[in-house]
């Protein structure tokens, strides 16, 4: 039973992998219609949500930003991890997945969280605003990845926290070698490193 529920699991991931390698030939984001796949306990265990958010070390009180927090995996439970004075942000591309965070926020009782749509190339937020920013599985859909990772950079306090994860075989999959380059090229540091090559999340501090 453990195998054929193994299985199907496998060819689910599968189909959804296929699906957004036809969709990306018109957008690289994850399109909205494939948010349903990336909800639920299942999709959460598969991909490691409990485990990201440890890597990523968030504390209460911190005001934190994730670039493209899709239908929020992981931005509705990092929510909670802030309370009771933090706050947490999303900023998507898509209207789409802005308003389906947005519903998903309010049907749980999240009540520290703001959807911002927008580029994440262009700056949205004041310098030094954020205590942490995060990205998983996003970077390698922007296009402008240097320009990115400046206007993170300015938007971190000094001291604050890039934190950046890449699971494999997701479409735009970053090595870490590529996150790191371009991270360093924008003035952050290599602060820690988690995980294998096929799931790893490393974080930067400003320097």
């Amino acid at each position: 039973m453990f195998l054929k529920t193994l299985g199907l699991l496998l060819l689910a991931l599968v189909g959804v992998n296929l699906g957004w390698r036809w969709a990306s030939r018109r957008s690289l984001p994850c399109p909205t219609w494939l948010a349903t796949f990336l909800e639920g306990s299942l999709m959460e265990w598969v991909l490691g949500t409990q485990t990201t958010l440890d890597r990523i070390g968030l504390r209460p009180g911190q005001r934190v930003l994730e670039v493209g927090p899709g239908p929020g995996r992981l931005l509705i439970p990092a929510a909670r991890r802030v309370q009771p004075d933090g706050e947490v942000v999303g900023l998507d591309i898509q209207p789409g997945m802005i308003e389906r965070l947005k519903a998903r926020a309010a049907q749980k009782g999240i009540a520290n969280l703001t959807a911002v749509q927008g580029d994440a190339t262009r700056p949205h937020f004041p310098p030094a605003h954020f205590d942490v920013i995060w990205m998983c599985t996003v970077l390698g859909e922007i296009p402008d990845r240097e320009t990115a990772l400046q206007q993170y950079y300015t938007a971190l306090k000094p001291g604050g926290r890039l934190s950046i994860t890449e699971i494999f075989p997701d479409l735009h999959y970053q090595s870490l070698a590529t996150v790191q380059r371009l991270a360093e090229a924008a003035g952050f540091r290599r602060q820690a490193m988690h995980g294998p090559w096929y799931f790893f999340t490393v974080n930067f501090v400003k320097g």
